[in-house]
């Protein structure tokens, strides 16, 4: 893990600085320290200066279509910062539209005769960006007010005259910052939890709330664009229709295990199993605040780092802590488990238990 030269000191002022490569949690926490202390002006001088000493270019307009985390992205970059292999191809490929604009700007200027009609896709990724610059500055006014304030990120998106094109990238952007923000919180790592010392459980539990209300109104918005596009509406299935054809193990009478009812999973953030064949623990998490759901035999929606599976020496032991086990005890338990954790593939099958769910 990527370590911050001056992490104790990362909310009292002191701009971070790095050594190594920078970790998801690493990253967060950077960027959390930017939101806090800069300003939309602060980041595009950050874009604008690296541009100038990395690549020779003026970006100084191009930026303002950029959201703030592009800038801080290029401030922790010239301080030092190494991004993750995911973190830097999403950084390359900003890099790689602000040069294409560069290079359309500049076959404008040499040929003024011709006129250059802009990309659709470049101009719903340009109002995508806006809307998450104004949605990720509703995050300061929360902290700022110790989340006294009231924020409608629904106002915010309906004021900009958002599209249901705009919201999966509005979507996708929060997801990754809840996740972010819910790593955070059940991280055991003592580094980790000193530098977000000033902020609190419950604190963490609101920024994820605020996420999770995003997600659910650019949702609301992508559907309310499809009712206005086509008049028929979209046939919802039923929890019977989604759960029809999955064929799970109903009852396993050597360890007397007795799966739950296959329709409670729906919508569920949490869903332990058991296959009887291979004797391995697995715990599936949603990936967002919509739950698990299920596709022909397959759990959908749910998070693919997080949702992991062990191999039990002693079933008949473990097996019974986890159906007795509270919300505290499940955090851990998997972790718990001495064996190599291997993914989930989502597939159930007449070998799978159906152990328990946690809403």
């Amino acid at each position: 893990m990527a370590r911050m030269l001056d992490a104790n000191q990362k909310f009292a002022g002191a701009e971070p600085k790095f050594s190594t490569e920078l970790s998801q949690i690493d990253l967060s926490k950077a960027l959390s320290w930017y939101a806090q202390n800069k300003d939309s002006k602060d980041s595009q001088k950050y874009a604008s200066d690296f541009f100038k000493k990395k690549f020779k270019l003026s970006i100084s307009d191009i930026t303002k279509s950029k959201p703030p985390t592009f800038g801080f992205m290029c401030r922790i970059i010239s301080n030092g910062g190494i991004l993750s292999k995911k973190d830097q191809e999403w950084f390359d490929s900003e890099i790689e539209d602000i040069k294409n604009k560069i290079s359309k700007q500049k076959s404008v200027d040499e040929k003024p005769v011709k006129t250059n009609t802009p990309n659709i896709q470049d101009r719903i990724k340009e109002k995508a960006s806006e809307c998450v610059g104004e949605l990720e500055a509703l995050i300061d006014i929360l902290i700022d007010s110790r989340f006294n304030e009231s924020v409608s990120p629904y106002g915010v998106m309906h004021g900009m005259d958002l599209k249901g094109v705009h919201t999966k990238h509005v979507i996708d952007w929060f997801k990754k910052i809840r996740n972010e923000y819910d790593s955070v919180m059940n991280t055991s790592d003592p580094e980790i939890k000193e530098g977000y010392s000033n902020f609190k459980k419950t604190d963490l539990k609101k920024l994820i709330a605020f996420c999770d209300q995003v997600i659910v109104d650019a949702s609301k918005i992508s559907g309310e664009a499809i009712k206005s596009r086509k008049p028929r509406k979209r046939k919802v299935k039923t929890v019977e229709q989604l759960t029809a054809k999955v064929k799970i193990c109903q009852e396993f009478k050597e360890l007397n295990l007795t799966s739950i009812d296959i329709k409670s999973i729906i919508g569920t953030m949490q869903l332990w199993v058991y296959n009887t064949k291979t004797r391995k623990l697995g715990v599936y998490h949603a990936s967002d605040a919509g739950g698990l759901s299920i596709k022909g035999s397959s759990l959908q929606n749910y998070s693919d780092d997080k949702s992991i599976q062990k191999k039990l020496r002693k079933p008949e032991v473990t097996l019974p802590e986890i159906l007795k086990g509270g919300k505290v005890y499940l955090r851990n338990a998997i972790d718990g488990i001495k064996a190599v954790a291997a993914p989930l593939s989502g597939r159930l099958n007449e070998d799978t238990i159906l152990l328990r769910i946690v809403k």
